[in-house]
């Protein structure tokens, strides 16, 4: 977003503001005179944004993008944050309107940054909703439904459920439009088990809204079978984790846990972190909704931390145990107002790996309504950065969708999970080597993927996905196994 010197700048928007208004009538005055501290600190700002803001809605966000860059320094220099931040949401709103291919996510960012340090909660749900709005026109429908999602926990978390209803609706429209019947279903077991648990008076126009998307969406839900029963409070995936590294190159060695409060309550309590042969070094946040907790033989740290998610979180929990040449065994616990939720996990350190290899497994129990995307690490151990296939199979009819979770980019889409991409619907969007196959450059730091398994039809007790590099020893790919359980008799939707 396009920043400006505090005064001169200032000064120049001061000048050039108010003539915009001579193109529409001659001699017109400004919509309020600056300067009306009686109305109440900012008032004046406040009442002049609201003008601005009815003038862009009516077809005119170029003038108001201007205007709202007067009201931002005027605001700024005079110390009414709020009042900035509101106008600076409405400035990129406006900016997307004028100009819809410009790049807004520096302002987005600055945004949230600005709201968050105020406690702007309002403006932080509608920050997110509007970024929503930006992605979906950029053809990214998938994060456009995880900021609708964000949406949905900071309006439930304020205990505006009709608010996070709307999210829920636009989340359901993101995904029917895409055709992605799995996503589809997760989104109405949650809004029915949100309802369900928090049932409110609805208005005449929510429910017709919710009452026409259902039946929009009719197709891409289940028209009969086992009802999925949702996950009703707190959850931590993998159940088990394994981590393989070299001892010989001292690799540190990574668990990732997700952490969901399933529920549509905020949820409080503590985490914590418990080795046999480590201790807790330090604590740190990794980005909004993660957490680095790492171990070491000498840490003193305090093992244990509270912790509260919102309505609807999902948090990362990265555990990270030095090198060491004993394998070690740890779990790390959630515990809360119910029962507690904990999740177990190995560390082996070997002195024999390849050159590269993927280096942790898990054992997942998955719930409806809810998406847990496999987590894998690549470690490289040669000298040179190069390209490495991926291979990724399921022993069940399963579409398989690989990301980068670094960049957070699609890699490839597996319609059947037969590990070939040669069916209908299967799809290599990054392949810098053209060989047919999805690809990651790997070097000399860890690179991460994740996989979600969506079954495409009753598996039972639940399914194997396999993960390997191709190209290994004599051509045959290294694998390493996932195990996906799901309820028996019932589809499970990872």
């Amino acid at each position: 977003m396009t920043r400006f010197p505090p005064i001169v700048l200032g000064l120049t928007l001061f000048l050039t503001a108010f003539p915009a208004y001579a193109a529409e009538g001659e001699g017109r005055a400004p919509l309020v005179i600056q300067g009306e501290e009686w109305l109440g600190e900012g008032a004046d700002l406040v009442l002049q944004m609201e003008h601005v803001i009815a003038m862009g809605k009516k077809g005119k966000p170029g003038q108001a993008v201007r205007e709202l860059e007067w009201i931002m320094e005027a605001a700024e220099m005079r110390d009414l944050r709020a009042v900035r931040v509101r106008a600076q949401r409405w400035w990129v709103r406006f900016s997307f309107e004028d100009q819809p291919t410009a790049d807004l996510t520096p302002a987005f960012e600055e945004l949230l940054k600005g709201a968050r340090a105020l406690g702007l909660v309002g403006e932080e749900t509608e920050i997110f909703a509007l970024w929503a709005v930006v992605l979906e026109s950029q053809d990214q429908w998938l994060m456009a439904v995880k900021a609708q999602d964000r949406v949905t926990q900071l309006a439930l978390n304020e205990g505006q459920v009709p608010r996070a209803l709307r999210a829920f609706l636009e989340m359901a429209r993101l995904c029917r439009g895409a055709g992605h019947a799995w996503r589809y279903r997760q989104v109405w077991v949650r809004v029915d088990q949100m309802l369900k648990t928090r049932p409110v008076a609805l208005s005449a126009s929510l429910q017709a809204d919710m009452g026409a998307e259902r039946q929009a969406g009719s197709r891409l839900l289940p028209k009969a079978g086992p009802v999925a029963v949702p996950l009703p409070g707190m959850d931590l995936q993998p159940q088990d984790s394994r981590v393989l590294v070299s001892s010989v190159d001292e690799e540190l060695g990574r668990s990732r846990f997700l952490l969901t409060n399933a529920s549509a309550f905020p949820a409080e309590g503590t985490l914590s972190v418990i080795a046999k042969g480590a201790g807790v070094n330090t604590w740190q946040r990794e980005g909004e909704s993660g957490l680095a907790i790492s171990l070491g033989e000498n840490g003193a740290a305090e093992g244990t931390r509270p912790l509260r998610l919102l309505p609807g979180q999902q948090i990362e929990v990265y555990v990270e145990r030095d090198s060491g040449e004993a394998d070690d065994k740890m779990e790390v616990v959630w515990q809360g107002e119910g029962a507690a939720v904990k999740s177990s996990g190995t560390f082996y350190f070997s002195k024999g790996l390849p050159t590269s290899s993927v280096v942790n497994v898990g054992v997942f129990h998955l719930h409806a309504g809810w998406c847990i995307p496999l987590y894998h690490e690549i470690y490289h151990r040669g000298n040179q950065v190069h390209l490495q296939n991926l291979q990724v199979t399921a022993s069940a009819g399963c579409r398989l969708e690989l990301f980068d979770h670094d960049t957070k980019r699609m890699l490839a889409v597996d319609a059947d999970g037969d590990g070939y991409y040669r069916s209908p619907g299967d799809q290599v969007l990054d392949d810098a080597d053209h060989d047919g196959w999805p690809d990651l450059a790997i070097g000399d730091e860890a690179r991460s993927i994740e996989i979600y398994a969506w079954p495409l039809g009753n598996t039972g007790a639940g399914i194997t996905v396999k993960v390997g590099l191709r190209g290994g020893a004599e051509g045959a790919p290294a694998e390493v196994e996932n195990r996906v359980h799901g309820a028996a008799a019932q589809q499970i939707r990872p």
